[in-house]
């Protein structure tokens, strides 16, 4: 069959399973001392002279975290606030989440016949075969994603940016807190408690495809970098919110045959729009994306996938901000009957910025998906550290200032 993979030796393959002046050294002993006690001086290396600070009610940085979309184009919440010219935000952040989904025959089967079942290349096909598409897949597993991103401002009305990302996967070790979780407090499992805990299974069958991972490919694999440009349509004043327009592209720098990236180019863009009042922000966002093949599976009709974003920010203390905000994502899967990949999935996450004396940036939010497809991860966990070019202050003031009285 055309686009068969299968996994040999933690990855995805083509052949069967059986196949100036020295500085006097007090000054470096100093130096070594602080870079260790302050880890935001790895970062003044890049912009001496500079302090650091970051804008408390930005949008967490979360995109679907799903590990088949994140293969994929689809920019990260932000604020539609652009850094200010020679000023940068720089983050590291990370998402671990845990994921089990599958074709909804193949989670009936196991329901009924197999608890705590493992998922074979031979029992897969066989669901497929009896599926109106043809298709069936299963994603079962946890992954790891690490994201460098920076948006830097170079002009007063364009800023660029770069989101290096990282990831890894794993057999994981959450399963079983999340089924006594779901059986404490009588919630629907999805069917989770059917198959073996803590395994890695990866499978797509369908368009001339056969995909299958038993083992996980581990990592860390550098992903797919995304570059941006943005520039704003309307600064915030006091009657109009902040309006900004962002192009980004996805380059293939990830290894597809790791589950690291699609393999092709994406590209996209973003409209987003932010508004302050009092304590409170809102931020909302739609983006668009033109995606290209997955060569894992070549002969897979992608379309277009979209995305949109709210968040509410509240800050609690001039320090320590509130966040909520939700997440709707249309894959580039096409729709099937029995088969989720193809349908509307929607996450929220909740969590909190804190801004430390040092003037950085803490964040974590718990992740949860709220619709009951199996085509996002169940929860997850996303933490990261925030620096920004500029004065340090209590809170950001996101509208133009007032023009001076005429004389």
């Amino acid at each position: 069959m055309r686009g068969s993979y299968y996994l040999t030796d933690g990855r995805a393959s083509r052949e069967g399973p059986g196949s100036g002046r020295p500085r006097p050294a007090e000054n470096h002993v100093t130096l070594a001392r602080h870079m260790r006690r302050c880890a935001p001086l790895w970062l003044a290396i890049l912009f001496p002279g500079l302090a650091f600070a970051s804008d408390l009610d930005d949008p967490f940085p979360i995109r679907d975290p799903f590990p088949f979309k994140v293969l994929f184009l689809d920019a990260s919440p932000v604020s539609a606030t652009l850094q200010s010219p020679l000023h940068a935000r720089v983050s590291i952040n990370t998402s671990y989440v845990n994921t089990m989904v599958a074709t909804d025959d193949l989670v009936k089967l196991y329901e009924r016949n197999s608890p705590g079942g493992r998922v074979t290349l031979g029992t897969l096909q066989a669901v497929a075969n009896v599926q109106p598409s043809g298709t069936a897949y299963i994603l079962d597993g946890e992954s790891l994603r690490t994201a460098f991103q920076a948006r830097i401002g170079v002009a007063p009305r364009f800023e660029v940016g770069v989101e290096v990302p990282f990831v890894y996967f794993s057999n994981g070790f959450m399963d079983g807190f999340i089924d006594s979780f779901h059986s404490t407090f009588s919630l629907p499992d999805g069917g989770r408690p059917a198959f073996a805990q803590n395994q890695f299974r990866l499978g797509y069958i369908g368009d001339g495809t056969v995909i299958y991972l038993d083992q996980a490919p581990g990592g860390p694999h550098l992903g797919d970098i995304v570059v941006s440009a943005t520039t704003p349509l309307l600064l915030e004043g006091r009657r109009f919110p902040a309006v900004s327009f962002t192009l980004s592209a996805k380059l293939p720098t990830g290894d597809y045959r790791d589950l690291a990236g699609s393999g092709s180019f994406d590209y996209g863009g973003t409209l987003r729009s932010s508004r302050t009042w009092g304590r409170s922000t809102a931020h909302a966002g739609l983006a668009f994306n033109s995606v290209g093949e997955w060569k894992l599976a070549p002969s897979l009709a992608l379309h277009n996938s979209r995305s949109l974003f709210g968040a509410y920010a509240f800050s609690l203390t001039p320090r320590t901000c509130l966040l909520l905000q939700g997440l709707r994502t249309s894959g580039p899967f096409p729709f099937r009957s029995g088969n989720d990949l193809g349908k509307v999935a929607m996450e929220v996450a909740a969590g909190f910025r804190h801004r430390a004396r040092s003037g950085m940036d803490v964040e974590w939010a718990f992740i949860e998906n709220i619709d009951p497809f199996y085509n996002t991860p169940d929860i997850g966990i996303h933490v990261g550290l925030v620096y920004r070019t500029g004065q340090v202050s209590g809170g950001p003031s996101r509208r133009a200032p007032d023009r001076p009285p005429k004389p």
